[in-house]
């Protein structure tokens, strides 16, 4: 069995002793045999033509295609094709990525995580860590899957495939995270990853406004001190119990929809963000920054009540509705950080980029303003107790 199939990725310390491809165009045939050859796939490649993936799909990464060409006697042993996953070249961007340890995560996911829970993933045939800037992952090419559009949003059938996957990646670390194979991801707080949070919803929120602030609620534009004073206490709070390993980025550019009978239903890659922290942060994620408003609306408790038995049926007890629906509440509050730290920290490439985070901003904001959120702050003034 390869490590493709076992879903353990094996260190490849001769492919990066060597050095990883810094972009595209140094990803050549001789790399990619020898990254394929370190998971146990006897292939050549002889040529190979890279097309880069849209930019703004990838914020913190450069994603390419890669259409193989192999020696003849390696016919239909290798992949007619594959994705490749490198830093991003654009500097701030990759200088958030560094910051945030996000190849550092991503990779280990693929190395030691990926093959426990019960989701619906990519194969993954390569992935190695370099030094904090530099990475690599080779995995399956989804092109004839239909990719999802945060810019364009998903309706409640499309929410209701993500969040019985987020189900199936929460319970096998329920309660249970503090596992050796976790040792890459930070728990949500303390850590460098809510220190970060932090500093960038402070920083990044004067910034945020003068791109969207016309979008927000004068309430919601005139908030800035009190919400980032109460950032501690919220993320103490979605650092209490119960635990697991969340996704951390579950949004619609990280997911794919199957579009043939033969495929799955639905696929989630990038694992840049995952942190040890509450599962319901990926579920109020999706639901405030991806989920078109109107569909949010009218099916927001029914999504909530779906994950929550979709973890029963994965075996996480004593876990209720109610339970899940206070927790909730307080999680996409807290999401209002990602949209700021977003939209006000990173460069937004291109007019897409641009969409994404206006999207992400209204969506929250409609979230917050739909559910009185901003009434919960009172529950989190005031210093966070030392843990």
């Amino acid at each position: 069995m390869s490590a493709v199939d076992s879903g353990e990725i094996s260190v490849a310390t001769s492919i990066a002793g060597s050095g990883l491809p810094a972009s595209l165009v140094d990803v050549t045939p001789r790399w990619i045999t020898a990254a394929l050859r370190s998971q146990g796939l006897d292939v050549e490649v002889v040529d190979v033509a890279c097309t880069p993936i849209a930019q703004g799909k990838g914020m913190l990464s450069d994603l390419g295609v890669c259409h193989l060409t192999y020696a003849s006697s390696d016919t239909g042993i290798g992949p007619a094709s594959l994705v490749v996953k490198l830093p991003a070249e654009h500097e701030a961007n990759r200088a958030v990525a560094v910051g945030f340890h996000c190849y550092e995560r991503e990779t280990s996911y693929f190395r030691h995580v990926a093959g426990r829970v019960s989701a619906w993933l990519p194969a993954v045939y390569y992935s190695e860590l370099d030094g904090p800037e530099r990475f690599a992952i080779l995995m399956e090419d989804l092109s004839d899957y239909r990719v999802g559009d945060q810019v364009e949003g998903c309706d409640a059938a499309e929410a209701a495939l993500a969040v019985r996957c987020a189900a199936g990646l929460h319970a096998p670390y329920w309660n249970d995270v503090d596992r050796p194979e976790l040792e890459a991801f930070p728990y949500h707080s303390p850590s460098y990853f809510s220190e970060g949070l932090q500093q960038g919803a402070a920083a990044g929120w004067d910034n945020m406004l003068m791109r969207f602030g016309a979008d927000l609620p004068g309430y919601i534009r005139e908030s800035k001190d009190r919400y980032v004073a109460a950032l501690p206490r919220m993320q103490q709070w979605i650092t209490s119990e119960p635990l697991t390993l969340v996704h951390g980025d579950l949004r619609l550019d990280n997911v794919f929809f199957g579009a043939r009978p033969e495929h799955r239903p639905f696929v989630t890659c990038d694992f840049q963000g995952s942190v040890r922290g509450k599962a319901i942060h990926d579920v109020a994620y999706l639901l405030t920054q991806s989920v078109r408003t109107e569909e949010r609306r009218a099916h927001e408790r029914d999504l909530i009540a779906l994950w929550q038995a979709a973890l029963v049926e994965h075996g996480v007890p004593d876990y209720s509705f109610d339970q899940a629906w206070h927790d909730y509440q307080r999680a996409a509050l807290y999401m209002w950080t990602y949209a700021v730290v977003n939209s006000g920290a990173l460069d937004p490439v291109n007019d897409r980029g641009r969409a994404w985070m206006q999207q992400m901003v209204t969506r929250t904001a409609a979230v917050i303003d739909d559910l009185g959120l901003f009434e919960l702050l009172s529950e989190f003034e005031g210093p966070a107790p030392s843990a």
